[in-house]
């Protein structure tokens, strides 16, 4: 009874898990990872954005030597101004908000809107495969340990467990290697933009708040939402609010103090209404 018990406590467990993995997956296939709205501009009006062109070959990130200087950032592909953080993605042609990486395993580009389905698929697919190989490891064992085999008994059952625990602990390792790598720069509050292809040219990590606040910034600050693969409207339109219009800190530390005096007021209303009108 109790072998049947924890048979059963296993299968339930696994398909919890695959459920979870699939839902995350799919979340973030079809997840809008957050395009930059269209005409949008850190200026205080059109007149300001077309008489800016002097700023249009300064870099995104400053290289050595050169004061960190916060100045509006110009996309010459899509021929429009980004915010700061956001990334032109060459796979949909057009700036994405916080990017991350465009992932061809989910399809999309991985960026402000999804950027937490990714992680969660990650994390569900790691918990799968750890579970199923945990459940083989028994079985993997026996077949490394057995001489040879009973009279009568097929080698197909043997060799499909070993090479279905190889299979699981590969993905495994792999991917809580990946998962590692990602969780280090939620810690941080970093993409793996900042961290790989702008390496040494930043001394620090300009939008680190602490973990604490870091880990809500992805994640949201309602626990019981962190394992689940969905942002409330709400949430959507506070991540929107803060990418289109970065904070003073942020700007601080990309200046080295004094916020950002450049910066008129943004009409961050309106250019989130044009967001969801185009259902982005």
């Amino acid at each position: 009874m109790g072998h049947r018990l924890g048979c059963l406590l296993a299968v339930l467990t696994f398909t919890a898990l695959v459920a979870m993995l699939l839902w995350s997956y799919f979340a973030t296939v079809i997840a809008e990872p957050g395009g930059v709205p269209p005409g949008w501009h850190p200026f205080a009006d059109e007149e300001a954005a077309m008489t800016q062109q002097d700023y249009l070959d300064y870099p995104a990130y400053p290289v050595s030597g050169q004061a960190m200087m916060a100045k509006p950032r110009y996309c010459k592909k899509c021929k429009a101004w980004k915010p700061l953080r956001a990334h032109h993605d060459s796979i949909s042609g057009r700036c994405v908000l916080k990017m991350d990486h465009y992932c061809i395993w989910v399809v999309n580009c991985v960026g402000l809107l999804n950027y937490k389905h990714f992680l969660l698929f990650l994390f569900w697919t790691c918990a799968a495969c750890l579970e199923a190989a945990a459940l083989l490891i028994t079985s993997f064992v026996q077949f490394l340990t057995d001489s040879g085999q009973s009279a009568g008994e097929s080698a197909v059952t043997p060799a499909i467990v070993f090479v279905a625990f190889v299979i699981d602990a590969a993905f495994f390792i792999s991917l809580l290697g990946f998962l590692i790598m990602h969780a280090r720069m939620v810690a941080r509050n970093s993409t793996s933009i900042e961290m790989y292809e702008k390496a040494g040219l930043l001394p620090h990590y300009p939008h680190d708040r602490g973990f604490r606040e870091n880990f809500k910034d992805v994640f949201g600050p309602r626990s019981w939402w962190w394992l689940i693969p969905h942002y409330t409207p709400a949430e959507r339109r506070q991540r929107l609010e803060q990418a289109l219009q970065p904070q003073a800190h942020e700007m601080s530390a990309r200046t080295g103090g004094g916020g950002a005096a450049w910066l008129p007021p943004l009409m961050v209303a309106g250019w989130l209404e044009v967001f969801q009108a185009l259902q982005w």
